[in-house]
């Protein structure tokens, strides 16, 4: 498993360093949606200063993404493309598979004549 993480890190440009592999492999275990301050406690080997120095190299390598719950900053590992259902009432976070994005990458394609290379979406609701 460390060799197929270290292999994912390099594949995104990063050096594999030990805080990285650890933050990685949480995210990896743990579909929680977790805040720095959760993975530090969990994780309390490694600071709070690295943590969150660490999430930051993983979001700008496209590994992990960051979803704004309406009061906390929580992450996500995005191995596999999901959109994400934020419950305004609960804060809860869902991950969700349902939808194929290829119309809608195709149709901001066609609209801006980018090469769509990735996609981010997050639907908020509440109970009824």
């Amino acid at each position: 498993m460390e060799q197929d993480l270290k292999a994912l890190l390099q594949e995104h440009g990063l050096k594999a360093t030990s805080q990285r592999l650890i933050v990685l492999d949480y995210l990896i275990s743990h579909q929680t949606h977790p805040t720095a301050e959760q993975i530090h406690e969990d994780l309390d080997n490694i600071s709070l200063a690295t943590v969150y120095n660490t999430l930051e190299k993983l979001i700008e390598s496209e590994l992990v993404i960051a979803i704004n719950d309406g009061s906390k900053r929580r992450y996500d590992y995005y191995g596999d493309p999901h959109y994400h259902v934020v419950n305004k009432t609960t804060g809860e976070i869902i991950n969700v598979d349902n939808f194929d994005f290829r119309s809608l990458i195709e149709a901001a394609r066609q609209a801006t004549g980018l090469t769509i290379t990735g996609y981010k979406v997050e639907i908020y609701g509440i109970e009824d």
